[in-house]
C-alpha cells in the first residue's frame, strides 16, 4: 500500500520528450524554504557538498551563433557559460531562467529552455574562502534561442564578466584554448540539433537517404565528442587580479582540476 501511494504521488515536468529533455521528479507536495546560510555556513556546506547548477548556451536564433561569456571570477576565471546555482524547489528550467536574468537582465520563460548535456565538475579554487578548499558541481546544461531584440538588449554583470561573444558553435566545439566541459557542451548542441532534424525527417516519413545521412552525421559527432574523453590539459593562464596558472584535465564526464 504504502508503495502504491508513494509513486501516484510522484509528478514530473518535462518540456521535451527526446533524447536531450531535462527530466524533473517531484516526490509528494514539495514546499520551497527561505532558509540562508551565512557565509561561514555556507563555505562549510561547499566543503561537504555537490553543488546542482543549471548552466545555459544562449543562442540567436537567425544566425545560430551562441553566447560565452569570460568570467572573471573562480572557480573559472576564462571563457564559460552564464548560469549559476540551482536552489530547493526550481525546476531546471526555472533555475537556467533565473540565471540568465540575473547575469544578463534577459527575462526568458522557463518553458523555451532545452536540454543539451549533463556534466560533474571538480575545481580546485572557489570564489568563496577559503578559496582552496575548491567546489565541486553537478552541471544541468541547457539552450534557449533567442531573437535579434532580445540579443541586444543583454547586459553582461559586471561583477561576474569581463567580456562577452556571440559565435559559431563550431568556433568553441573545435578550439582547443576553451575549456573541454565548454566545448563538449557546444558539441552536444551541435549533435542535438542534429537529433531534431533526425526526428523531424523520420517524421515526416523522409526517404532512407535522408534519414541515414542524418544518422551518419550524428555518429560522426558523437566520435568527436568520445575523442575529448581522453585526458588532455587545458591550461589557464592567470587573468589580471589572479596570481596562478592552472591546469584541467578532462575525463569522461568528470572536470578534475589539478
Amino acid at each position: 500500500l504504502y508503495r502504491a501511494v508513494q509513486f501516484k504521488a510522484v509528478t514530473m515536468s518535462q518540456q521535451q520528450d527526446d533524447l536531450f529533455a531535462i527530466a524533473h521528479h517531484m516526490t509528494g507536495v514539495y514546499k520551497k524554504n527561505s532558509t540562508f546560510l551565512e557565509d561561514a555556513e555556507y563555505s562549510r556546506a561547499l566543503d561537504t557538498f555537490v553543488k546542482g547548477c543549471a548552466d545555459v548556451i544562449l543562442r540567436d536564433a537567425t544566425t545560430k551563433e551562441i553566447l560565452i561569456m569570460k568570467r572573471i571570477v573562480h572557480p573559472q576565471p576564462d571563457w564559460w557559460f552564464l548560469g549559476g546555482r540551482m536552489r530547493a524547489g526550481e525546476t531546471p528550467q526555472q533555475a537556467a531562467a533565473k540565471n540568465v536574468k540575473r547575469e544578463t537582465g534577459l527575462t526568458i520563460d522557463p518553458s523555451r529552455f532545452r536540454g543539451v548535456c549533463y556534466a560533474s565538475y571538480l575545481w580546485q579554487f572557489r570564489k568563496q574562502e577559503p578559496s582552496g578548499n575548491g567546489t565541486a558541481d553537478i552541471a544541468v546544461v541547457q539552450t534557449a534561442e533567442v531573437s535579434g531584440e532580445e540579443r541586444a538588449a543583454i547586459t553582461a554583470d559586471p561583477a561576474e564578466y569581463s567580456a562577452s561573444e556571440w559565435v559559431a558553435p563550431q568556433v568553441v566545439a573545435h578550439g582547443d584554448t576553451f575549456h573541454p566541459a565548454l566545448r563538449r557542451a557546444v558539441l552536444h548542441l551541435m549533435m542535438r540539433d542534429v537529433w531534431d532534424q533526425l526526428a523531424a525527417a523520420t517524421a515526416a516519413g523522409g526517404s532512407d537517404a535522408e534519414v541515414a545521412a542524418l544518422a551518419r552525421r550524428l555518429a560522426a559527432l558523437q566520435q568527436e565528442g568520445l575523442a575529448m574523453h581522453k585526458d588532455a590539459p587545458y591550461a589557464m593562464y592567470s587573468a589580471p587580479g589572479w596570481h596562478a596558472c592552472y591546469s584541467f584535465f578532462y575525463h569522461r564526464d568528470v572536470i578534475d582540476v589539478h
